[in-house]
């Protein structure tokens, strides 16, 4: 089991997707110091009003009559190919752009390449933002990408870093920055006391701390078959014996040789649904630590670079969400 304690963006690097399918050779040359985004030209309002009125009875709602106008906002900005779509560190996205790379690679289920929806307009531009900010941040970390160029070539220079040099500089970095990744790429062999109660829980351990031997309080409290009769749980990484909730974090601070402290899980052999359990960290294999194990690392790095990047969307298609890397839909009404 990978390294899964931290929320990693891995979809943005998932590089190759359909964004990069497209390649018109001319993806970004400003250097975003060209066109601003700005509002999309207000629609005439006769015209708002005359498609809000569905049933041509006269009268339009307000509801009615916002919702007209934001289509039609949308319609009068991707109409407009010169117009930026998004800016981001170092490059900007025109409407152009993103209509050529739908044309080039449609979604799948699309009616028709040349006439996209707001909502697939805006996730081809953000699959797009999101290959951008993997190349500024494998930039910024020394391992250049050329944000001008295509979609393809992009993704190709972003790839050749990401699995190639990159994620022997990701590991370290996580190294540094976490000490802990080397505990969880650690072997851990584990003993438990399992009880109904937490009380109960405490009292076996103390009968071990005060001489008992694990192997025989195991087999005296332990249900059948969560352990072995003598306790034991077994040698192996915290992540890929107890997945990622809260028992391999507690080991990670466990000395060799003491007990954690209680922790309450659901279980179907209680009675009550649950068990106590009162792990035992019989030993810490540090000659067989492989902090490959539970990687790759280039995916945290590169997220925790890129969501401190600002991004400008035009407000006809919605705004920058810098903790998902997405654009999010303008709210009805907003």
């Amino acid at each position: 089991m990978r390294w899964a304690l931290a929320a990693l963006a891995v979809a943005v690097l998932a590089v190759g997707a359909a964004a990069c399918a497209a390649d018109d050779g001319d993806d970004d040359g400003d250097d975003g110091s060209g066109s601003e985004i700005s509002a999309a030209t207000e629609p005439d309002r006769d015209e708002v009003i005359v498609a809000a009125d569905t049933d041509e009875d006269g009268v339009v709602t307000r509801d009615a009559f916002e919702e007209s106008a934001e289509e039609a906002a949308v319609r009068t900005l991707l109409d407009d190919g010169t117009a930026v779509a998004a800016t981001f560190p170092g490059g900007q996205l025109t409407i152009e752009q993103v209509l050529a790379s739908i044309a080039e690679s449609p979604p799948g289920l699309m009616d028709d390449p040349n006439e996209p929806t707001r909502d697939q307009f805006v996730s081809r531009l953000t699959s797009m933002l999101q290959l951008r900010l993997v190349a500024v941040a494998l930039t910024d970390l020394g391992f250049p990408v050329d944000v001008s160029a295509s979609d393809a070539d992009i993704n190709t220079m972003a790839q050749a870093h990401i699995q190639g040099p990159f994620e022997a500089v990701a590991q370290e970095r996580s190294i540094s920055e976490d000490p802990s990744i080397e505990r969880l790429a650690t072997p851990h062999c584990v003993s438990a006391l399992v009880l109904e109660s937490e009380e109960d829980a405490l009292a076996a351990a103390d009968r071990v701390r005060g001489g008992e031997p694990l192997a025989e309080v195991a087999a005296e409290v332990n249900p059948q078959g969560l352990t072995e009769p003598n306790g034991v749980i077994g040698c192996d990484l915290p992540l890929d014996k107890f997945g990622t909730g809260e028992l391999p974090l507690i080991l990670i601070d466990l000395p060799v040789g003491e007990f954690s402290e209680p922790v309450l899980l659901p279980s179907g052999v209680s009675p009550t649904g649950e068990l106590w359990i009162v792990l035992h960290l019989d030993d810490l294999l540090t000659d067989q630590t492989d902090v490959a194990s539970i990687g790759p690392f280039a995916p945290r790095v590169l997220s925790n670079f890129m969501i401190t990047y600002e991004v400008d969307v035009a407000p006809a298609l919605g705004t920058w969400t810098q903790s998902s890397l997405s654009v999010a839909l303008p709210q009805p009404g907003s």
